[in-house]
């Protein structure tokens, strides 16, 4: 079996996986009531999916749980790592120093 992709996702497969089975449905139940694929959800509830809002709202309806209920705890630390771990300030500056690159070299200054 694959891991899940996160500490995040396999958080939010548990509680949709608990409360699905609460309910007593199974996996292609929620789906279709949800309006998903079956092995989209069952991907999501194994913790191996990373649904859109959208999604998360109809199977949260589903499963007569707000949405906040699902996401509850869940912050940045239970996610993968970014590809480039990125601030705000710290694009600026790059896209301010493409500016002045830029402005130079149409002066003339700068190859």
């Amino acid at each position: 079996m694959l891991s899940p992709k996160s500490e995040a996702s396999r958080l939010l497969g548990l509680r949709l996986r608990e409360r699905r089975l609460a309910l007593a449905l199974n996996q292609e139940d929620v789906a279709l009531r949800a309006g998903l694929n079956v092995s989209n959800y069952a991907r999501i509830d194994r913790g191996r999916g990373n649904p859109t809002m959208y999604t998360l709202i109809r199977v949260a309806a589903v499963l007569q749980l707000e949405i906040s209920e699902l996401v509850a705890g869940l912050d940045v630390e239970q996610l993968p790592p970014t590809r480039d771990s990125y601030l705000a300030i710290e694009f600026r500056r790059s896209q301010e120093g493409l500016r002045r690159l830029d402005q130079g070299q149409a002066a003339g200054l700068t190859p």
